[in-house]
């Protein structure tokens, strides 16, 4: 009882102190159908929404504004979209429920608009694939959009999920081999990583294909050195998470697909330590690597950067985001927008690294699972392997 007198006496504050325009002023297009976690709510239209912000209105009065951030799913009944509510007080929280309505305000019919319209925006489209110029490895393109990132449901340091705008670039399909990077030291003249000392024949080529092909582990420094040699650049967390996750517009399990192929883990398709439990497990990928290289056992540990069962690869046809190498990115481990759990090590001394290996287990192989690059320094810490990105140019256009 006590609760309802606050909320009703809330309410009515609120309706005498903010100024707000009477009911009829406003169109309702849409219905708050449900509320969600961290602020998100998703709405329903019987007709596809003109405008990427609706006000959300109780009794023809203000509570908040709804930006759109994704198409989640529509028919020829109606078009569902995931919205960010942004309340007008601590209040408007609490009123939130299903069925209020989405709505704009009329336009002014005593304005002349006739010479008032948008200027037509011509939308680049770009090609979908690519080969870089200088390291000559195919690169996807992540096409300009919202997302939503993080976890609420994993570590502390994932959540709360958040939502991002990127533009399109372009990120590495692959993860950098030894052969790449070896192209790149031999060019540069520079010194070979330590471990490969064994790897290497008297004229300092691979004595295997088989290792030539796999990811080549590094130090931070070394990867931005990579970077800027081909003309690229590290990704940072949220174009790594982007270019990973299973896109909203088709997430139909409540934005919890934290694999690249959706929800639940896949048992031997993925280069996670569930891979190497048994000779079973993983047969027909384990299959395709001994037939390519000529090899009677494969024993545990990386894989060759570019053979991949299809199923794993992204939505973008990204290859090895969850597992096989660590990866490095070129965000400092921090916490996310409205995170207010304290972290010792949030700072500028570590990097974020991204994607499972397979020494890591399915949870830990999650694509918002984030681990720490940089101990004891990013000049030493050998610890994960990478891929590049770059931005989009006049040259990736479509004709």
């Amino acid at each position: 009882m006590k609760l309802y007198k606050i909320i009703s006496a809330s309410l009515i504050l609120f309706l005498l102190f903010v100024p707000e325009l009477k009911s009829r002023d406003y169109i309702r297009t849409g219905t708050v159908e449900g509320v969600r976690e961290n602020n998100y709510i998703t709405l329903i239209f019987k007709e596809k929404p003109e405008f990427e912000s609706y006000y959300i209105l109780l009794d023809g009065n203000r509570l908040g504004t709804a930006l759109i951030t994704a198409r989640i799913e529509d028919n020829k009944a109606q078009f569902r979209y995931l919205a960010l509510f942004r309340a007008a007080d601590k209040e408007s929280v609490k009123l939130l429920r299903p069925g209020l309505a989405a709505a704009v305000i009329k336009p002014d019919k005593s304005i002349d608009n006739r010479y008032d319209k948008k200027p037509y925006i011509e939308r680049i489209e770009y090609k979908k694939e690519i080969i870089s110029t200088v390291d000559k490895r195919e690169m996807v393109l992540i096409p300009a959009g919202r997302f939503i990132m993080g976890s609420s449901k994993g570590d502390k340091d994932e959540g709360p999920e958040n939502s991002h705008f990127l533009p399109d670039y372009y990120i590495d399909k692959y993860e950098v081999s030894n052969r790449d990077f070896k192209a790149f030291l031999d060019d540069t003249a520079g010194e070979y990583p330590p471990y490969w000392g064994e790897h290497l024949d008297l004229q300092r080529n691979f004595r295997t294909e088989f290792f030539a092909d796999l990811p080549v582990i590094v130090t931070y420094y070394e990867a931005l050195e990579y970077a800027s040699w081909c003309g690229k650049r590290l990704p940072l967390e949220n174009e790594w998470e982007k270019a990973a996750r299973f896109p909203l517009h088709r997430d139909k399990n409540n934005m919890d697909a934290v694999y690249t192929w959706g929800y639940e883990f896949r048992e031997g398709i993925s280069n996670t330590a569930e891979l190497w439990m048994n000779e079973e497990t993983g047969e027909n990928l384990k299959e395709l690597i001994k037939n390519k290289y000529r090899l009677e056992k494969i024993d545990k540990g990386y894989i060759p950067v570019n053979i991949y069962e299809p199923a794993a690869a992204s939505y973008y046809g990204v290859v090895h985001m969850d597992g096989n190498a660590l990866e490095w990115t070129d965000s400092w481990y921090s916490a996310y927008k409205n995170n207010y759990v304290k972290n010792k090590k949030y700072g500028t001394q570590y990097k974020v690294i991204r994607g499972g290996s397979y020494f890591h287990s399915a949870g830990e192989s999650r694509v918002t699972d984030r681990k720490i690059g940089g101990i004891p320094n990013l000049k030493r810490d050998r610890v994960a392997g990478f891929r590049c990105v770059k931005d989009v140019s006049a040259q990736d256009r479509l004709n």
